[in-house]
């Protein structure tokens, strides 16, 4: 295997992990948002997303009163500026 393969099969595995987190940062941040103002969960909307590591699909949820929206995900944005900020800021 040369270098190059090896690049875009790294490359893939971290793009495909970053869309794991980024799925799962969705559902936790939902979570807690409805913990705090009460209501029900109302599945999901597609949502492409350019990273650092390449594209990513992603199902952001909703809610059923339309009052949640993701806090590291501007609307109608479709670049992620960096992964390590968005880490940051969900911890504060």
């Amino acid at each position: 295997m040369d270098q190059d393969t090896l690049r875009i099969l790294l490359r893939e595995a971290v793009r495909e992990t970053v869309a794991e987190v980024l799925q799962t940062v969705l559902e936790l941040d939902r979570t807690a948002f409805l913990q705090v103002h009460g209501g029900r969960r109302n599945g999901y909307y597609p949502r492409k997303l350019e990273t650092t590591f390449g594209q990513v699909d992603l199902k952001v949820p909703r809610d059923r009163e339309s009052r949640y929206y993701p806090a590291f995900l501007k609307p109608y944005a479709r670049r992620l500026v960096d992964v390590g900020e968005v880490a940051v800021a969900l911890y504060a």
